[in-house]
Parts: structure tokens; sequence; C-alpha cells
């Protein structure tokens, strides 16, 4: 590692990882150097490495566990495309909701069969983005937000209506 780089150690370290990634001295499936080969390597602390990994890690570059091999998951392009492609699902996720949520029942009866029509339509749709965003965090290897399930509480009152004939 160049000295003459400035900022955390931490940081020049995951930058110089980030690197070797994309120009494919690190290729996606490879293990990377052991912390302490990263140790004596770029004469840095075991809390240097950690903190390095833990950047390239929530960037979705890398994965694995303490005490056990890092890999590479995925170049810094591959993994900038999938956190677009999972911003695109949320958004596009929160327009379902936003307009599911924004519907009112019509007295008329031909129209409330309509909207019940395209309510199932749309909870398909919303199912159909949820199990993508889910793939998706776990390609970035972020956690899905579980207090963000759709439409469980809309769902059973909607079944509740109909129970009562409403």
């Amino acid at each position: 590692m160049a000295e003459t780089q400035v900022g955390p150690a931490y940081k020049r370290l995951a930058n110089e990882l980030r690197s070797q990634i994309a120009r494919g001295d690190l290729p996606v499936g490879a293990a990377l150097p052991s912390a302490s080969q990263l140790m004596k390597m770029h004469d840095v602390s075991t809390t240097v490495v950690r903190d390095a990994l833990k950047i390239l890690r929530d960037e979705g570059l890398v994965y694995g566990q303490a005490g056990k091999a890092v890999y590479v998951r995925a170049t810094p392009e591959e993994s900038a495309a999938e956190r677009m492609s999972l911003d695109e699902l949320t958004q596009g996720y929160q327009q379902l909701e936003t307009r599911v949520a924004g519907l009112s029942a019509p007295t008329d009866v031909a129209a409330l069969e309509e909207l019940r029509e395209e309510m199932a339509e749309l909870r398909r749709s919303v199912a159909v983005l949820q199990a993508q965003l889910i793939e998706l965090y776990g390609r970035v290897g972020q956690p899905y937000p579980r207090d963000k399930a759709p439409l469980k509480t809309e769902a059973s009152s909607d079944q509740a209506r109909r129970a009562v004939g409403g």
C-alpha cells in the first residue's frame, strides 16, 4: 500500500482491496488473504483489517465470517448495479403501497368487484416485488427490514369484511 495515501488506515486498506477486486486480482469467488496475512502485508492492526472488511461487506463485495475465510462476492460494478436495482424495486414497492392505500371503496357493486380484482392484482405485484427485494437484500448481504411486511393487516381486514358480507 502506498505511503502517500491519506485517510484512516482501514479506509486505505478497504480501497486497496476494492481496487484489487475491480482489477480482477481478487476475482469473484476467490478467498481474500487471511487477516494475519493482511496485517503483515499492509503493516496494520487487527482492528484496521476488521474495519476494512466491514466496509467491503457492507458494500456487498465480500462475504464470510470472523475466524473463517472471506470471499469475493461481487465486483464493485456488480454490487453498484444490484444496489441500484434494489433502490428501483423499493421505489416501485412504495408506489404500489401508496396506490393501494389511496383506493377508496365505491358504492357500485360492479365497481366494487372491479376494485377487488385490481386489489388482488396489486397484491400479487407487491408480493413479487417483495420477493425480489428480499432476494436483492440477501444478494447485497443486507437483512430485509421485516417491519415492512406488505398488506398483512389490509389482507386480514379485507377477509374480515368479506366474512361479514361488507
